[in-house]
């Protein structure tokens, strides 16, 4: 079997040689480039070659930029495209300064973040003092900072895709966000109170978010045919859904359903969702609406893997192992955390094995090649140049 056909197959229950470690954008795991910054410092000065590149700046989510890593560690890097279909997408125009011993973005749209210095090499988030959209008049002015040149037509369209046409990976398409694009605009208090405090102009964003989908890259789905097509909302957090699914269904079922659609359409083998938190109660609404995989399964949220699993046994799960095993002083959790989990969801099926969310600035080569080798025996995968420990 080649990569793709093993991808169809895990994804539609089928016999498989294999299973591989797929990781998609927003929550890789061990795959998709693995580590980023003081993460893969952290790794190369505990014993990993200085050529097994990580994430910077420049090549996050560009999939030919981690091959070097996929290589080594023997996961499955999807292929992803990075454009839109038109010549130049909407912006917002920031400016940087230091401040108080901070990194400071101001945005035309208002915004201002505050975040440590050289944060795009390190494992933080930023702190939002205000938020791209805080009433109907700066929602306006964002949607005219946003305005995108007209769609290229047919033609330019299968030019731009034509490199993409032939490939022997999983070829993924990131379609934005629904609810998760409202929390990025406004902040997740204001996110989930906007239902009860103005949903008409929740309902605004959403139709727009929706518009620029169909317009700018549902054209690249349809020319290209994609493996795997996503939506990132992170709409969950450790207790459960931040609003309620008759909320969620309410406001974002249509989006889905047309994505459903499109998949249903080009015979599309995965719709996946990538939220972080507690998805068991999300999983029933976005099968209802015709996603069939979500990711990273985040073990502090819901720990309980195998009852996902049973919860909804045609869903596609992807994730579901602790990160922090891989942390130093942690490896004496590696094994269990494997063996009492993996081989179950393998039998199972539809289930790609993967660390919770992504790599900690406190893991060390020593136990990443412990879990890495323990993982593939476990799996029966092949793939990997990385040196193998004794088990």
């Amino acid at each position: 079997m080649n990569h793709i056909e093993r991808f169809r197959a895990v994804c539609r229950g089928d016999a498989v040689d294999y299973v591989p470690i797929l990781g998609l954008p927003g929550a890789s795991g061990v795959a998709f480039g693995g580590a980023w910054g003081e993460i893969h410092r952290r790794l190369v000065e505990t014993g990993m070659p200085r050529s097994v590149l990580g994430w910077t700046e420049e090549n996050a989510f560009k999939s030919e930029a981690s091959l070097p890593w996929s290589q080594y560690w023997g996961t499955l890097s999807p292929i992803t495209v990075h454009f839109w279909a038109c010549d130049r997408p909407g912006r917002v125009e920031l400016e940087k300064s230091v401040r108080d011993g901070f990194e400071v973005i101001e945005y035309e749209t208002g915004a201002v973040t505050r975040q440590v210095i050289g944060n795009d090499d390190s494992y933080s988030m930023p702190a939002f003092e205000s938020y791209h959209v805080r009433d109907r008049e700066s929602w306006d002015h964002y949607k005219k900072c946003m305005a995108s040149s007209p769609p290229w037509p047919v033609q330019r369209v299968a030019e731009a895709c034509q490199p993409y046409v032939e490939r022997d990976r999983p070829l993924c398409i990131n379609l934005g966000s629904t609810w998760g694009g409202i929390r990025d605009l406004m902040g997740p208090e204001r996110a989930c109170t906007i239902m009860y405090d103005d949903p008409e102009l929740a309902r605004d964003i959403i139709q727009w978010q929706h518009e620029m989908r169909v317009t700018y890259q549902f054209p690249l789905v349809e020319y290209l045919h994609p493996e795997i097509v996503l939506l990132h909302e992170d709409c969950c957090y450790n207790h459960g859904m931040m609003i309620s699914p008759r909320q969620f269904v309410d406001l974002c079922g249509e989006s889905y359903r047309e994505v459903a659609r499109l998949k249903q359409s080009l015979d599309i083998d995965m719709f996946a969702v990538d939220s972080d938190g507690d998805v068991a109660q999300l999983i029933p609404e976005l099968s209802k609406l015709g996603a069939n995989a979500v990711y990273p399964l985040e073990v502090k949220a819901n720990g309980d893997l195998p009852a996902l699993g049973e919860a909804d046994p045609r869903f596609i799960l992807m994730g579901g192992l602790e990160k922090e095993v891989l942390n130093e002083g942690n490896k004496h959790l590696i094994e269990s955390e494997i063996t009492g989990k993996v081989p179950a969801m393998l039998k199972r099926g539809r289930y790609f094995p993967n660390i919770d969310h992504t790599l900690q600035p406190m893991c060390t080569f020593d136990n990443l090649r412990h879990f890495m080798t323990l993982l593939h025996d476990t799996m029966d995968n092949p793939e990997g140049e990385f040196p193998r420990i004794d088990l």
